[in-house]
């Protein structure tokens, strides 16, 4: 039954996501990449990817944080982290059509291969039915235990900027 309601989700999802393509409503900023940032846990994470969507603010924004460690990516994996980094833009169809959708900053952590997403979501309720929704799609694909989300009322995911680097060019 849960996989069906997932399955569901992720169709419905993905449509959306072509309707908003076709419109002009998703965007890729290439200027963030290399940006230092921190999950709400102090865990350090690099931007590799900044998309966003224009969205009616219904509601006041919150930051949601997702983290997972796929399987067969191990730490330092140059290659394999590569072919990911660049493969993962096809999982917008995974997210952007949720409702609530603004922002996603995608982030690695480089030593260890740890993948994190900071999201702006509009909607604390929105951003948690997302985050049940992706961490179920994203278990059995990552090691055990590596899967986790948080959401964070009256934050954006800048408020999560590492103030001891700089951006890196």
């Amino acid at each position: 039954m849960a996989d069906r309601r997932v399955a569901g989700q992720l169709a419905r999802c993905a449509g959306a996501v072509l309707v908003l393509l076709a419109r002009g409503k998703l965007h890729l900023d290439r200027t963030g990449a290399g940006r230092h940032m921190r999950l709400p846990d102090g865990r350090p994470y690099v931007v590799f990817r900044d998309t966003s969507c224009d969205v009616e603010r219904s509601a006041p924004s919150v930051t949601l944080a997702v983290w997972f460690h796929l399987h067969g990516v191990p730490p330092r994996a140059r290659v394999r982290r590569w072919l990911f980094e660049r493969e993962s833009i096809l999982n917008t169809l995974l997210y952007a059509g949720f409702d609530g959708y603004a922002r996603k900053l995608w982030m690695v952590d480089p030593a260890s291969c740890d993948y994190a997403g900071l999201y702006e979501w509009v909607g604390e309720d929105a951003a948690a039915r997302y985050a049940h929704y992706i961490t179920a799609v994203l278990r059995p694909l990552s090691v055990p235990g590596s899967v986790g989300f948080t959401v964070v009322p009256d934050a954006l995911p800048d408020d999560f900027a590492d103030p001891t680097y700089g951006t890196t060019d």
